[in-house]
């Protein structure tokens, strides 16, 4: 039983760690997938809620997890591609660079 409950906290200890990121992390800007964004704000009492609604209406299945903020990203053929971000009502400079950085790069976690 004692093997069993340090295993996990361990497993739970580490998984804090996954999901930390460094704020003054190096990353390769020629790695964009646009140079060209129009970024578009909207902020939310409720993030989680309106972040999942604007999944579902893009076709895509709800957030299962909260979340702080979110973005959404939209190609154009013609001009600028458009970047859509859902933050609260407040939010920090760590959380909108990480959602601009979504918005020139994608998907960026993979």
């Amino acid at each position: 039983m004692k093997k069993a409950i340090i295993a996990t906290l361990l497993l739970a200890s580490t998984n804090v760690f996954a999901f930390y990121e460094d704020p003054k992390q190096q990353f390769d800007m020629t790695k964009n997938a646009s140079n060209n964004v129009t970024i578009v704000f909207r902020q939310s009492k409720n993030v989680t809620q309106e972040c999942s609604q604007e999944s579902i209406r893009r076709g895509n299945k709800p957030f299962g997890f909260s979340v702080d903020a979110c973005s959404y990203w939209d190609r154009s053929l013609t001009g600028p591609d458009t970047c859509l971000i859902i933050t609260g009502l407040t939010t920090n400079f760590h959380t909108i660079g990480h959602e601009v950085r979504h918005c020139i790069q994608g998907n960026f976690h993979k």
